[in-house]
């Protein structure tokens, strides 16, 4: 008796629930208007998000995604926390607000990092205005706004060298400064004036226009940021190709034929990426038989600046990671005059007959 009053309790408990229904209020964050049932979703959502399902897809194969970023944080080693504002989500949205990630858990760079739909109602990113680099130049590229807060040198170049400088295994721009090399900003110019390319001026949206441009392929543009997918060899070059760029003139893959016999090689016949390579490839092996370089890291040993500038060239350059795509003439005059200073002592000097064209020039 007492077990079929104690079932028919529970069952008068359980239809009340079902009568009543299941409410979770949705409420926008900033405080709008509270919504009792699930309809309110689809003033923004569909039941068919292909847009949001294929840009998770695509994050899920981008470095963004690896675990490797998120492991740079203040938890794992001390010395990482200044890396955890670019590295995690959490102190991604930390620093925006002007302070430090706080808690025992790090995500990666993901949806809700760079977006914000549910304050702002919309899908535009969280950065919006310009943003300044370390030596204070003010990067204005609309959507690669974002972009620009982390992929920037961690170095302000007047301030990293101002005469004799001591070098260290982590010295110099760190790695992605893609922002600075698109602008054509603070690097080591030897008091030259070092021309830009055209990418400088004609990427009203830089980063986004061309490494989130429309491909077939989920390893490659939008959330993926890829350019290049290695293991497939597929190239993403559908942003190079509108008419109002290269116009159909990039092929299959990022074959650039350079103008000129950028690396003094005497072979005019190379693409840019592998004039660039050949820069890099001189200026190293003259940083490392000068003790200034080793394994692609600064030595530890104090020089003078313009020696110093020279690593710092070798090392904005190489960490770019375009072969100089993004800025083909800054790239290339940042190299040439650091390797003249480097064989003749003079940033404007000839160290090889061969040479063509230089865009390190005299202000």
């Amino acid at each position: 008796m007492k077990f079929r009053t104690v079932s028919v309790i529970l069952l008068l408990i359980a239809a009340i629930i079902m009568a009543i229904g299941c409410e979770r209020k949705v409420v926008n964050e900033s405080g709008g208007e509270l919504k009792a049932d699930a309809s309110a979703c689809f003033s923004c959502h569909s039941d068919q998000e292909r847009d949001l399902r294929a840009a998770a897809l695509q994050w899920q194969t981008s470095k963004h995604a690896s675990g490797d970023n998120i492991d740079r944080n203040r938890l794992n080693e001390g010395f990482y926390q200044a890396c955890e504002q670019c590295h995690t989500s959490e102190g991604f949205l930390a620093n925006l607000e002007g302070g430090s990630a706080s808690g025992e858990y790090f995500t990666p760079i993901e949806c809700f990092t760079c977006h914000a739909p549910h304050t702002t109602t919309t899908l535009e990113v969280r950065v919006q205005n310009a943003v300044a680099l370390m030596n204070d130049f003010s990067f204005d590229r609309g959507s690669a706004n974002l972009c620009a807060s982390c992929h920037q040198s961690r170095a302000n170049i007047d301030e990293l060298i101002t005469g004799d400088t001591e070098l260290s295994e982590r010295w110099g721009p760190h790695h992605s400064n893609q922002s600075d090399m698109l602008a054509g900003t603070n690097a080591y110019e030897y008091g030259l004036e070092i021309d830009n390319s055209p990418h400088t001026n004609v990427a009203q949206n830089g980063c986004v226009d061309c490494h989130m441009s429309a491909s077939g392929d989920i390893t490659l543009g939008g959330h993926s940021w890829r350019m290049h997918d290695e293991e497939k060899d597929h190239y993403n070059v559908s942003g190079c190709n509108i008419s109002t760029c290269h116009a159909g003139d990039i092929g299959e893959e990022f074959a650039f034929e350079a103008d000129d016999d950028y690396d003094w090689d005497g072979n005019a016949d190379e693409t840019v990426q592998e004039e660039i390579a050949g820069l890099l490839d001189s200026l190293e092996i003259l940083l490392e038989d000068a003790g200034l370089l080793e394994e692609e890291h600064p030595t530890d040993v104090t020089v003078s600046a313009d020696s110093a500038g020279a690593v710092f060239n070798w090392l904005f350059v190489h960490e770019d990671r375009s072969d100089g795509v993004h800025n083909t003439e800054y790239a290339a005059g940042l190299l040439q005059a650091a390797i003249n200073f480097m064989t003749t002592g003079d940033p404007e000097g000839v160290p090889t007959g061969n040479k063509k064209r230089s865009f390190a020039n005299s202000r």
